[in-house]
């Protein structure tokens, strides 16, 4: 009844803008692209008391959606609308319906029709929920967020697994970030965070992020979370249709665990790998899922489970302790996802197939014969969708321009499986905080992440559209859909010291670094860019400072393990005749100072003479100069 009471009234109503156009609307520029649109004439315009209609036998379910709908659009516009849920017949607004039988656009999926009102209808609350993305998409689009361009259309993407993995074992970031994420994520249709909860970096150093209390000292005093901060975050990530995804790592990468308990700690192998002979390893891990995995309401859990390097006659154990952990889970209510490394243990055999693998290095877990040995698979190739922030290997920024016109998830370096194979569920990329001593914080992370979400959500959606803009013209479609609404972070900090006489000028060097490691991230006021060059030769690097200048002193901010035990320090006027004003053979590497008599001139360089550290790389983070 209160369906063809609402068709009377987008008849009836009279909220069309009276701006109308003969032409059809082209496709609105939202990402990800929708499916299917037929475009309508003229637009609908916001009115100032603006009604989100909901049906009174659905209230329940549909009116937390329109109430972050109301907020949204309120934070967008001004305009604060209200929920009814009974239609009036001066009705003006948005109509928000679920319809059980619209079963061919999935769980997901939804249909939007934009005339006299806006109608929008979904099977589930998820599809209704993305279709308001759509929605404050073409609002945001709209310069004047007030009016949306008329038309109809059906959307529903190809993967369920959409996702994205953040590494805050080895690098602590505060919950107010992931709060964040949750609405970043959800504002281009990804819907699965998972947070890699332990891990080790460089210098012993170890990370577990969840306050435990039966073991006080497993969690950091440099960051973790409470168990009511994990809460209100699946709070948030319900109303943003978001689930979280916890991931424990063991038996490698366990140095957290080894800490606390020593004696479950391998004798034979690296300090972060758990001994798998010792029948307490089991019980100790038991006893760690049966305290955590009731802070968590998702379907899954993650075990980690890779990199087990145990060396001869180790795989029975290892394999064991899958599948005696994956029971254990299982009994607590979740299902399981392991990362692929089967190889090292000399293939699948004997191993539980009911785990999700995430596959992300072929060499570890062929993705061929994890399909065919009957696993259900992720794709999370590091060669595509690894971002290791500052590192030098991996990316720094993904080939999103690669992602975008030419990646599919079932894509694995020289391997591929049919398209849409339905053993392959989706896709997740990841950033992997293995330099966590670099001084970086979550302000640098998002600029390398900004472009990698609206690429995957647009890929992992709406796949290669024929319908598809051009990849410029993507990047400046998700440069103008920013990062959501609600979501506040603030660009990466740019320092320039008192005094310093180099910043923001113009670099040249020896050895032209690619992949964003290039000299001029000396200069940048940027902590944790830096400049790379291959150790295997002498380097240098100079910087022209556009005007006569007097300098005494230079400071050097190296990367650890990457300085020069031997360097020197030169001037000029000209940028051909240079004279040294400083000169050492013993270089400590960290941040140096170093003082000379005072020199006028135009051009500094550095000559880095010889290496010393383990890394196979002359590195700095900065270079400085002072009058």
């Amino acid at each position: 009844m209160i369906r063809s009471r609402f068709l009377t009234l987008l008849l009836l109503s009279g909220a069309l803008s009276a701006t109308q156009a003969s032409a059809q609307n082209s496709r609105p520029a939202v990402i990800p692209t929708l499916r299917e649109w037929t475009g309508g004439s003229g637009e609908y315009r916001l009115p100032n008391n603006l009604t989100i209609l909901v049906e009174l036998d659905k209230l329940s379910l549909v009116a937390p959606i329109a109430k972050t709908l109301g907020q949204e659009i309120r934070d967008l516009t001004g305009i604060r609308p209200t929920t009814q849920s009974t239609p009036q017949r001066n009705f003006h607004g948005i109509y928000l319906r679920l319809d059980p039988k619209l079963e061919v656009l999935g769980n997901e999926g939804y249909e939007l029709n934009i005339g006299h009102n806006i109608e929008l209808v979904a099977r589930t609350e998820t599809g209704l929920f993305y279709g308001t993305r759509t929605i404050l998409q073409m609002l945001v689009l709209d310069r004047g967020h007030r009016s949306l361009p008329c038309g109809s259309s059906r959307d529903w993407p190809d993967y369920h697994e959409r996702g994205f993995m953040l590494d805050v074992g080895r690098k602590f970031f505060d919950i107010k970030y992931l709060r964040q994420y949750v609405k970043f994520m959800s504002w281009y249709k990804l819907n699965d965070l998972q947070i890699h909860l332990n891990d080790n970096a460089a210098n012993d150093y170890s990370g577990f992020r969840l306050k435990s209390e039966k073991y006080p000292d497993l969690a950091n005093k440099d960051g973790a979370y409470s168990r009511k901060q994990i809460s209100d975050l699946q709070d948030l990530a319900a109303q943003y249709h978001v689930q979280i995804t916890p991931e424990i790592d063991a038996p490698a990468h366990a140095r957290a665990f080894t800490k606390i308990r020593p004696d479950l700690g391998s004798s034979k192998l690296p300090k972060d790998h758990l001994d798998l002979t010792n029948p307490n390893t089991q019980k100790f891990m038991n006893g760690i899922w049966e305290e955590f995995i009731p802070w968590f309401r998702g379907p899954y859990v993650h075990i980690g489970a890779d990199e087990y390097n145990g060396g001869p006659g180790s795989a029975p154990y290892y394999k064991g302790f899958i599948n005696a952990t994956a029971s254990t889970i299982r009994s607590l209510g979740k299902k399981v996802r392991m990362w692929g490394g089967l190889k090292m243990a000399g293939g699948s055999a004997g191993v539980d197939r009911d785990i999700v693998v995430s596959l992300w290095y072929p060499g570890y877990q062929d993705p061929i014969e994890s399909v065919n040995d009957g696993y259900k698979i992720i794709n999370t190739h590091d060669g595509y969708l690894y971002i290791v922030p500052f590192a030098g290997y991996y990316y720094q920024y993904l080939n999103t321009k690669y992602l975008y016109e030419s990646w599919k998830p079932t894509v694995f370096g020289s391997e591929k499986l049919p398209d849409y194979d339905p053993r392959v569920l989706g896709g997740m990329f990841a950033v992997w905080n293995d330099k966590a001593a670099y001084p970086y914080g979550f302000e640098d992370v998002h600029e390398l992440v900004k472009p990698a979400m609206p690429t995957l959500g647009e890929v992992l959606w709406a796949g290669h559209p024929k319908s598809a803009r051009s990849y410029d013209r993507f990047a400046k479609d998700f440069q103008n859909l920013g990062d959501g609404p609600g979501v506040k972070i603030a660009a990466p900090p740019v320092i320039r010291r008192s005094g310093d006489l180099l910043f923001g000028k113009v670099c040249q060097a020896s050895e032209n670094t690619g992949g964003n490691f290039g000299a001029q991230n000396l200069v940048d006021g940027r902590a944790p860019t830096r400049w790379i060059a291959s150790s295997k030769k002498a380097q240098w690097v100079s910087i022209n400072l556009g005007s006569p200048q007097s300098i005494s002193s230079v400071s050097l901010n190296w990367v650890p393990d990457c300085f020069a035990s031997e360097y020197k320090i030169s001037v000029s006027d000209d940028g051909i005749a240079w004279v040294v004003v400083y000169e050492t053979h013993t270089g400590r590497g960290g941040s140096e100072l170093v003082k000379f008599d005072r020199k006028p001139c135009k051009y500094i360089r550095l000559d880095c003479l010889k290496k010393a550290g383990k890394d196979g790389a002359f590195s700095l983070f900065s270079l400085e100069a002072m009058p």
